[in-house]
């Protein structure tokens, strides 16, 4: 049944809807976030992107423990089939990675906003990054749908966790959370998983911290909007690119790499921006 819907899709493939779903798969891709919800966590609303973020990072830790416990191979892995921008396509295939983040994104943001057209944008996009990944013949439909169902439980879940009155019974349960991934890097080793493990625990940590230490304030003119932005973007590439390029690709370090990231769009970037006068602090 999957051979014949992969079939299908091959059979349809031409130059123009090569790149039409290229476009579309791009959806599902990490560096689309990290800029939006930096922007979104420095100059929007820290609050709701706090929500987003522990959506898209617990997500992503969930993901790549699937795909190493289920280590399915893809369908380009199988079949004689011509796929296309494979060198998205890291890791093993169920569930669709890019699926699930998409999933992940558009169903928080509507269940914050609570609006009808944002719900119809959190079916349609998602299914429309699902359809991409079997027409570029890099999943198989269980995987899409693994993607969506999985991605929904996750916000269903952080949901669950965040909206807790009792502050402190949320703190402990997140890093409960943050504990139990980072120790089961003794069992989950792919480099996807720790990347997703770096990135939820850096979150975590570095916002909790920022909320202690910094509590800076989003709102400010436009001008120090924009420089908030170009600064903090700055910081984060320059970190990003700096321990790339004297760390060995391994591993360990690719987690550190990510970790020291993440960790500077949560804590870094707002606790310069306060120093400088780009930000206010928040009084308690």
């Amino acid at each position: 049944m999957e051979t014949s819907i992969i079939n299908w899709f091959q059979s349809i493939q031409t130059p123009f809807l090569d790149r039409i779903f290229i476009l579309i798969t791009l959806l599902g891709e990490e560096y689309f976030y990290i800029l939006v919800l930096g922007i979104a966590y420095w100059c929007v609303s820290k609050k709701n992107t706090v929500f987003i973020v522990y959506c898209l990072t617990f997500s992503s830790v969930i993901n790549s423990a699937l795909k190493e416990m289920f280590n399915e191979l893809r369908p380009f892995q199988v079949l004689d089939i011509r796929a296309l921008r494979v060198e998205t396509a890291t890791g093993t295939s169920f569930p669709s990675g890019h699926t699930q983040t998409v999933t992940a994104f558009y169903v928080a943001v509507a269940s914050l906003f609570k609006k009808k057209w944002l719900w119809g944008i959190s079916a349609i996009i998602p299914f429309l990054v699902g359809v991409s990944r079997i027409y570029l013949g890099v999943h198989w439909p269980k995987d899409v749908l693994g993607g969506w169902l999985i991605g929904i439980l996750s916000v269903v879940i952080v949901t669950w966790i965040l909206r807790n009155d009792n502050k402190m019974k949320v703190q402990q349960m997140t890093l409960f959370l943050v504990v139990l991934s980072v120790v089961s890097l003794i069992f989950f080793t792919s480099e996807n998983y720790v990347k997703a493990v770096a990135a939820f625990s850096a979150f975590i940590i570095g916002q909790m911290m920022e909320e202690k230490w910094v509590s800076f304030s989003t709102k400010t003119n436009l001008t120090k909007q924009f420089v908030k932005i170009v600064l903090g973007m700055s910081i984060t590439a320059g970190v990003f690119i700096g321990l790339k390029a004297i760390l060995p690709d391994e591993n360990m370090f690719i987690g550190i790499r990510y970790l020291l990231t993440v960790f500077s769009v949560a804590f870094v970037a707002p606790y310069i921006f306060t120093k400088i006068g780009l930000s206010d602090r928040i009084e308690a």
